[in-house]
């Protein structure tokens, strides 16, 4: 699946055009445990565009994303102990 987020080209595989620039990832992850929760794909989405662009790339491919369990602790304090993580490599794609 292929979709466009804040300029960037999202894919889920490899490209056979796509020039590899480097791994990125991100973890969106509230370290008080109140706001995790709140986030959704779209603030994986723009963390990971913005490191795309900054290394110049147009692209992320092989792009993974989804929810973790950060804490056990976290969760017997009944706070928030889930994170959203994304990665993926940054890429140029001709158009």
């Amino acid at each position: 699946m292929e979709t466009h987020f804040d300029g960037i080209l999202f894919a889920e595989y490899d490209l056979p055009q796509a020039i590899i620039l480097s791994k990125v990832t991100v973890n969106i992850d509230d370290k008080l445990g109140v706001g995790s929760q709140l986030k959704t794909l779209d603030d994986v989405k723009r963390a990971l565009a913005q490191r795309v662009k900054q290394l110049g790339g147009n692209s992320l491919v092989r792009f993974e994303y989804g929810q973790k369990h950060v804490s056990f602790w976290r969760s017997m304090l009944s706070l928030d102990d889930i994170a959203w993580y994304g990665s993926g490599f940054a890429a140029i794609v001709k158009k």
